[in-house]
C-alpha cells in the first residue's frame, strides 16, 4: 500500500468552507475562452508571474488563475467536487485522488500523456507519482518537495551542539536549545517549531516512522499500531509536553511555525525548500539545513509530491491540458520553481547552476532514496485534515494518552 519514489533518474539535481477569500489574478488574452485554475500557494503572487507569458502562446484563450488559502482548500474543492462546481484545472495532492473519483471530478490524462512529445522531460518517477497507485492516470506533476530539518547555526554554537543525525540526538538537542535567557522563570527559546494543526502529519511521520513502522503492511493492512510506535509517538509528544515547544503548538501551523523560527523563539523546524527564501530573507547565513535524523531503521522523509487535475465537467479539456504543458515547459517551471522554492524535475531546468550550486535544493535532494509517499488510500484525505490535527492535540494536551491516540489513527485509516 506504501509506495516509494524510485531514485529520480533525470532529476538528479545534478539533480535540486468555510468560504475562504479568494486572491484572483487573470493573465489577460482575448477572452474567447477562460480556463480557470485553482492553487494554494506560500508564496503570493508567485504563479502568476511564473505563468505570465501565457498570452503570448495562448491569445484566444483567458488563464484565470485563483489562489485559496492552503488552510481552507481540500474542504474547498472537496465541497467544489460534491456541487459540481469545480474549475478546469485544480491542483491536488495524490492522496486525494481516490476521493476525488468517488465523486466522478477528475478526468483521465493517459491520451495525453502518451500523446506529448515532451513527456520525456519529466521523469518516470514523477509519471508514476501522478498514476498514485491507480490503473489510469488522473493527474500531471506540478511539483516536488522534500523535508528536511532548519537548524539555527548560532543557537547550536552557543550550545556546543552538533547538528543530529540521530532521533536520540534530535531530542537531547529539543531539550539543550531550550532556554530561559533572561532569567524570569519563563521560557524564551524552544528547541523546535512543532505543528499541531493541519499539515503537521508530515513532521511527525519524519520523526516517528523512520523506527520501521509504517502505515499498511505489505497485505494491506493497517500496521500503525505497535509497541514501537506508541512509543515513539510519546517520544515526539513529549517535545511538547516537557516544554520544548511553544505553548501554541497545538494549535501552530505553517504560518505560526516558520515565524517562531524565523523571531527567535525556536531553534529547530522541521519544513522543505518552499519556505527558504522566506527564511534566508529574515535570518540570512544563520541558518544551516540537514536531513531528518535517523531512527533504528533509517531516514523516513515523507514527501507528498503535487499534482495538476482536470475536472471531469470541463467544456475546455484541450485548453486545460495545453495548459499542463505550459506549465511543464522549460520558461514556466523554472520560473515556477524559483519564485514558490519548488524543485526541479523538468530537464534541462535540473541542471540550472541557479539550482544546483542552491544548498536548499541540494539538501532536498541528496537523500532521494529514503523518502516515501504517503498512502493512497480513500480515508486518507479525511485522516489527514481532520483526524490527525485533532487527535494529536487531543494527546499534545493530555486527554489521550500516546496508546489511545495511536489507536484512533489506526482505526480511522481502517474504516470501510
Amino acid at each position: 500500500m506504501k509506495k516509494r519514489i524510485k531514485k529520480l533518474l533525470s532529476i538528479t539535481l545534478s539533480a535540486c468552507m468555510i468560504l475562504p477569500v479568494f486572491s484572483v489574478s487573470v493573465v489577460e488574452a482575448k477572452p474567447e475562452k477562460t480556463i480557470r485554475v485553482w492553487y494554494w500557494e506560500d508564496n503570493d503572487g508567485s504563479y502568476a508571474d511564473a505563468y505570465d507569458t501565457w498570452s503570448e502562446q495562448y491569445p484566444d484563450v483567458n488563464l484565470e488563475l485563483e489562489a485559496i488559502p492552503w488552510n481552507s482548500y481540500h474542504d474547498t474543492l472537496i465541497a467544489a467536487a460534491a456541487s459540481g462546481d469545480l474549475p478546469d484545472v485544480y491542483k491536488i495532492q495524490p492522496t486525494w485522488i481516490p476521493e476525488l473519483r468517488s465523486l466522478n471530478a477528475v478526468a483521465k490524462l493517459d491520451e495525453y500523456i502518451d500523446s506529448w512529445e515532451d513527456k520525456d522531460t519529466i521523469p518516470e518517477s514523477m509519471w508514476e507519482s501522478a498514476r498514485a497507485g491507480q490503473e489510469e492516470t488522473y493527474a500531471w506533476p506540478h511539483s516536488l518537495v522534500v523535508l528536511y530539518l532548519y537548524c539555527r547555526k548560532s543557537y547550536f554554537e552557543d550550545a556546543g551542539l552538533e547538528y543530529p543525525k540521530t532521533m536520540d540526538e534530535f531530542y537531547q538537542a529539543c531539550e539543550a536549545l531550550t532556554k530561559d535567557t533572561d532569567g524570569d522563570g519563563s521560557t524564551d527559546i524552544y528547541g523546535f517549531s512543532m505543528r499541531g494543526a493541519r499539515g503537521g502529519h508530515f513532521m511527525w511521520a519524519g520523526l516517528t516512522l523512520n523506527e520501521g513502522i509504517d502505515f499498511f503492511d505489505d497485505a494491506g493492512k493497517v500496521s500503525l499500531n505497535t509497541p514501537e510506535m506508541v512509543e515513539a509517538n510519546q517520544k515526539y509528544l513529549d517535545i511538547y509536553q516537557k516544554g520544548w515547544a511553544p505553548k501554541t503548538a497545538p494549535t501552530d501551523g505553517y504560518t505560526e511555525i516558520v515565524q517562531n523560527f524565523e523571531s527567535g523563539v525556536t531553534g529547530m523546524l522541521v519544513h522543505h525548500l518552499n519556505s527558504a527564501k522566506e527564511i534566508t530573507e529574515v535570518l540570512g547565513d544563520d541558518v544551516d539545513v540537514v536531513a531528518l535524523p535517523e531512527g533504528a531503521a533509517g531516514r523516513y522523509l515523507p514527501s507528498e509530491p503535487c499534482h495538476w487535475a482536470v475536472s471531469a465537467n470541463s467544456e475546455s479539456t484541450e485548453e486545460a491540458v495545453n495548459f499542463l504543458k505550459y506549465a511543464s515547459g522549460e520558461e514556466a517551471h523554472k520560473e515556477l520553481c524559483k519564485n514558490a522554492g519548488l524543485v526541479p524535475f523538468v530537464t534541462p531546468v535540473t541542471e540550472d547552476p541557479e539550482f544546483t550550486g542552491d544548498k536548499f535544493c541540494a539538501a532536498s535532494m541528496e537523500y532521494l532514496d529514503d523518502v516515501q509517499i504517503f498512502p493512497v488510500v480513500n480515508t486518507w484525505g479525511d485522516w489527514s485534515e481532520t483526524v490527525w490535527p485533532q487527535t494529536i492535540q487531543r494527546a499534545m494536551m493530555g486527554e489521550i494518552d500516546s496508546a489511545e491516540m495511536i489507536q484512533i489513527l489506526a482505526d480511522n485509516l481502517a474504516r470501510e
